[in-house]
């Protein structure tokens, strides 16, 4: 976008932090050829979580909770279960923070681990959060188990040599 500006000063009103970035600034005049300077603009702005998700936590297993913001400058994670801040260490938790995103690892998950779990993004200018409750997952539908699954198995077996029989 081609900003005018017949002073020495570019005034830009009501920056947004889409508008950050390198700008040009070019000086005419008849008297010599034109100068021209680059200069990075950057916009400070609060953190806003965009997502925070986990692929599933099976009882036994490791499993991990990933929470996404931006902010400039760069914001700092915590992360709580119910009203307690967990620190990385402590029951099997593993918190790795990076410039934009926060991974909780949990390397083996017990019954204590599923609940709420909240990301908190801060930086000097604001603070966002947003929670992800784990729930234990059902061993009815998709987490079938030893015995029950060689039952299972079992059963569809005899289900399907049933069908084959009744064909003939």
């Amino acid at each position: 976008k081609d900003f005018d500006s017949e002073g020495e000063y570019l005034e830009i009103t009501g920056i947004t932090r889409d508008q950050a970035g390198d700008y040009e600034c070019l000086a005419n005049n008849d008297v010599s050829s034109p100068d021209t300077r680059r200069v990075h603009i950057t916009v400070n702005y609060p953190p806003a979580v965009m997502e925070i998700k986990s692929p599933g936590m099976v009882l036994g297993k490791g499993g991990l909770l990933r929470c996404e913001a931006l902010a400039v400058p760069a914001a700092a994670f915590e992360w709580y279960k119910g009203d307690k801040k967990l620190a990385s260490g402590r029951q099997g938790i593993q918190i790795k923070n990076f410039s934009t995103r926060s991974i909780l690892t949990v390397t083996n998950i017990t019954e204590d681990h599923y609940g709420n779990y909240t990301c908190v993004a801060v930086n000097k200018l604001g603070t966002s959060s947003a929670s992800h409750f784990l729930h234990m997952p059902s061993t009815e539908h998709y987490w079938i188990t030893g015995s029950a699954e060689v039952i299972l198995s079992w059963w569809c077996l005899v289900m399907a040599l049933s069908c084959l029989v009744s064909t003939y």
